[in-house]
């Protein structure tokens, strides 16, 4: 009895094991794909606050930036991912990181000597060819959380972990500060 006990756990464990609910600073949270990245920084929490706060700025697809007690929460819209700037071709990459444009949410909170992203609830919209005579293009629209994780939504695909790498590289220098990290007194 003992033995099949024993067994048991191990057939468990290795298939549980094959199971990804977290990946690069993805991971499956509350029913949604969230990904988190901190990004150290040596400036005291002042400096830090008005660099963020020129990033985002600076950027065309940050919409709604609202200042809060811990830093920032705002929207993405119009975002795009650089295929061909992380060395990824067309044939090998699903069209909706090449052509598609995404929205989503963000918090970043200032830190001391460091600042922490969190973007959450993306979207996708993605144009579609269509086989009609026409040959007009439709939009595909869908939630992140349905591409990228199996039916139940509790697990990702492991097909779609090389696309969720492309998608964390890019999310990581989209919200990098462009300046070199600097020391305020």
């Amino acid at each position: 009895m003992m033995i099949r006990l024993v067994v048991l756990l191990c057939c468990f464990c290795f298939c549980a094991n094959g199971q990804v609910k977290k990946y690069d600073q993805f991971e499956l949270k509350e029913g949604d794909v969230v990904w988190k990245n901190s990004y150290p920084h040596f400036a005291n929490r002042d400096s830090l606050r008005a660099a963020v706060v020129q990033m985002l700025k600076s950027k065309f697809y940050t919409f709604n930036v609202i200042r809060n007690e811990v830093g920032y929460n705002g929207e993405l819209r119009h975002y795009k991912v650089d295929c061909k700037g992380y060395g990824r071709n067309y044939l090998n990459t699903p069209r909706m990181y090449w052509e598609g444009e995404w929205t989503g949410k963000f918090i970043v909170e200032i830190k001391e000597n460091e600042y922490v992203v969190t973007v959450y609830a993306l979207y996708y919209e993605s144009p579609k060819p269509s086989t009609d005579y026409y040959r007009t293009e439709k939009q595909v629209k869908g939630r992140y959380l349905d591409a990228v994780t199996k039916k139940d939504r509790s697990f990702f695909l492991k097909r779609e972990l090389s696309n969720l790498s492309l998608m964390n590289l890019s999310l990581k220098d989209a919200f990098k500060l462009s300046s070199t990290p600097y020391i305020n007194n």
